[in-house]
């Protein structure tokens, strides 16, 4: 997204070069990958830009509630004044596009870096990757990126049909363990079940009838009976920042800048306007590349911020899951979330 940004801004695309194995190969690296991306309104429109169609399942409304509190809180398009809250989309898909985008604008990419020689040094390093978060991990290759909080939890992804129409509702369910999320695509849910490790471990392990049980028992209800669940991994939970985002003609930007826990689906959707941003900058004229990095860095602290501060209340706070009915009820609430899950902080 960065690349198509430059040269939508009027970069050379003959000086940009992508260095990614994954892009480069014959074959898409990630055609098997099971995970659904929660693609904002925000990052969607951002696709338009450049005519992509990424076929996205669209969200009319977000059903959040609280499992054993009462109330619950729906976001819905229509009172936001939108065609949809976002939409859902394979993360394979969304690559291949992209992919075929960057070879139809003729943009280079490699599976590594190019010798280095007199000269060739580039005017500037844009790194995108390497914000996973593992157990115990310190971010001993990237000393810049600092693991801030482990979750303790575990989230297990996979799919699960109902035996009523999915329809176009996402439900956020939050639990004394962690937050659910099922997120219609086509004829069943997309899962995202965030609970302790241990919890994680019991659920993930169970037979399936007893998967079915346990989904049902969270969910209250809410999506009647569960006719099967379909597990593809599981993954343990933090956040890592980097306080940092520049350093000389070095700027981090997505995975490399923050790994966030995936309760509002907002790590990927950030990352694009991160993307977007940097390539407005760096194509300010009169300006030193340093000058530019560093503007760039002082425009994205308000998002960034707000982003992290959102993700991690949601994800630790317990008064947060015993406030959603409440919080429904404030003037002005359920706007302002869904303006910030559509297009930022």
């Amino acid at each position: 997204m960065a690349a198509l940004f430059l040269v939508k801004y009027g970069w050379s695309r003959s000086a940009i070069q992508i260095i990614d194995p994954a892009l480069d190969a014959a074959q898409p690296l990630a055609i098997d990958d099971p995970r659904i991306l929660a693609l904002s309104q925000g990052t969607l429109s951002r696709l338009a830009q450049f005519g992509l169609d990424c076929q996205p399942v669209r969200i009319q409304e977000i059903h959040v509630s609280s499992q054993g509190q009462f109330g619950s809180m729906q976001i819905k398009s229509e009172n936001a004044g939108v065609a949809s809250l976002g939409g859902l989309v394979p993360y394979s898909q969304l690559l291949e596009i992209l992919r075929s985008r960057l070879r139809a604008e003729g943009i280079s990419t490699a599976a590594t870096a190019p010798t280095a020689s007199i000269g060739a040094d580039p005017a500037v390093q844009i790194i995108a990757e390497g914000g996973l978060y593992q157990s115990g991990d310190q971010s001993s290759m990237d000393s810049g990126m600092q693991v801030v909080r482990d979750y303790q939890q575990h989230a297990v992804i996979g799919w699960v049909q109902t035996q009523r129409p999915t329809g176009e509702t996402a439900y956020e369910r939050f639990t004394p363990d962690g937050a659910v999320a099922l997120l219609p695509m086509h004829q069943r849910y997309a899962l995202i079940w965030c609970a302790a490790a241990d919890t994680a471990q019991t659920f993930f392990n169970a037979d399936p009838t007893r998967q079915c049980q346990m989904i049902e028992s969270v969910m209250g209800g809410r999506l009647g009976k569960i006719r099967s669940v379909t597990l593809t991994g599981s993954y343990p939970l933090g956040l890592k920042w980097r306080e940092t985002l520049v350093e000389g003609n070095k700027v981090w930007i997505g995975n490399s800048a923050q790994a966030l826990h995936p309760i509002a689906g907002q790590g990927l959707n950030l990352g694009f306007r991160d993307a977007e941003t940097l390539s407005a900058c760096l194509l300010q004229r009169g300006r030193t590349i340093t000058e530019r990095l560093q503007d760039y860095a002082q425009r994205r602290k308000t998002d960034r911020w707000a982003v992290r501060t959102a993700t991690d209340t949601l994800a630790r706070a317990a008064w947060v899951r015993r406030s959603i009915g409440a919080m429904a009820l404030v003037p002005g609430a359920k706007r302002l979330l869904g303006q910030v899950l559509m297009f930022g902080g």
